[in-house]
């Protein structure tokens, strides 16, 4: 059931002041004192009001605008999926506005207003895992699609990866072919899909009773951080595998080991994760790991979102796509011999 709409004189109301005030306020056209903007704003978060540009009514009947927001578009998964989705929804006249929230969740949150203002017909969202109430709330009233990140309670369509059962998979592998000293790059904080994926790593070690203090967590996100701790990963001898749980970080994990290559440095470790084509086609080892295919979750997002919009009111899908498992040279099998008691 659609909300009943909320209106300026609804917020000056609320906020005890005149509808001149809130339309100077929304408007910047003058500046408030402290006190009385706080009210407004208050009020305006209370009623989740987003102010109406008329942006809907200057539309042509067949044209559509959605809005997408991705977590990292410098990250290739998220630039090649918008890349063929936004190629597919041109042909339908659905026309996309792409926001990138860096996994701030200000600015998602920010990004998530400033598109309802636009009012977009449906928003696309790889979400921080910060805003969920505010989405929540959006997706009683405008069509919402929750993107590579599964997330419960909301009342939209969802796509996203097997990260568990995947990551679980990853996990026993390499402990079966030996490893028992392990390394785990963890994923980003608030994303549901690290969590799952973690979930999953944790549970392989403990069904195949390898102890917390056998396995190593490498938290760095950001380039120069990972890079680092390859660095060091690569140059020890006493870790004999490494997980990598993003393409992202999978990409700094072979330019690091490529690096050393060239000066003369040969690591023994093994490797794997999670990766696009590019990762698969540029380790010179063949690489084992999970194949995320952008072309697979483009055209299953676009028709996602092309159904949404033909029928709003229909039932609500959650698509769970299973990771291709791909075996490679990357992981050996671990000689290294415990040491002696």
């Amino acid at each position: 059931m659609k909300k009943e709409k909320v209106t300026i004189k609804d917020i000056a109301k609320y906020a005890d002041v005149s509808i001149a005030t809130v339309s100077r306020y929304i408007n910047k056209t003058r500046q408030l004192n402290e006190e009385t903007a706080g009210r407004i704003q208050a009020a305006i978060e209370h009623f989740n009001y987003i102010p109406n540009d008329n942006a809907r009514a200057l539309r042509s009947r067949n044209e559509r605008i959605i809005g997408i927001i991705f977590s990292d578009i410098s990250n290739s998964f998220f630039a090649k999926i918008f890349k063929i989705a936004e190629e597919i929804l041109f042909e339908k006249k659905i026309f996309v506005l792409l926001c990138n929230s860096n996994e701030n969740g200000d600015k998602e949150r920010e990004y998530l207003y400033r598109l309802l203002q636009k009012r977009v017909d449906a928003i696309i969202i790889a979400p921080t895992g910060q805003n969920q109430e505010l989405l929540k709330s959006i997706s009683k009233t405008t069509p919402v699609i929750i993107f590579d990140r599964n997330q419960e309670g909301i009342f939209a369509d969802q796509l996203y990866a097997n990260d568990y059962a995947s990551s679980y998979q990853l996990a026993s592998y390499i402990v079966e072919h030996g490893h028992k000293q392990i390394a785990y790059a963890i994923g980003v904080p608030n994303s549901s899909a690290a969590k799952h994926r973690y979930e999953g790593f944790l549970e392989a070690m403990k069904e195949h009773r390898i102890p917390p203090s056998s396995y190593h967590i490498l938290y760095g996100q950001d380039e120069v951080t990972c890079r680092k701790e390859y660095h060091e990963l690569l140059l020890q001898d006493q870790i004999t595998a490494v997980i990598i749980t993003s393409p992202k970080k999978l990409d700094w994990f072979l330019m690091e080991r490529n690096q050393l290559y060239l000066r003369g440095f040969r690591s023994s470790i093994s490797f794997a994760g999670y990766g696009t084509q590019n990762e698969f086609d540029i380790s010179e080892i063949p690489l084992t790991g999970l194949l995320q295919k952008e072309e697979v979750y483009a055209t299953k997002l676009a028709k996602m979102i092309l159904d949404r919009l033909e029928k709003p009111n229909g039932k609500i899908k959650n698509v769970e796509l299973k990771l291709t498992f791909r075996k490679g040279n990357s992981v050996a099998v671990c000689k290294k011999t415990e040491p002696s008691i």
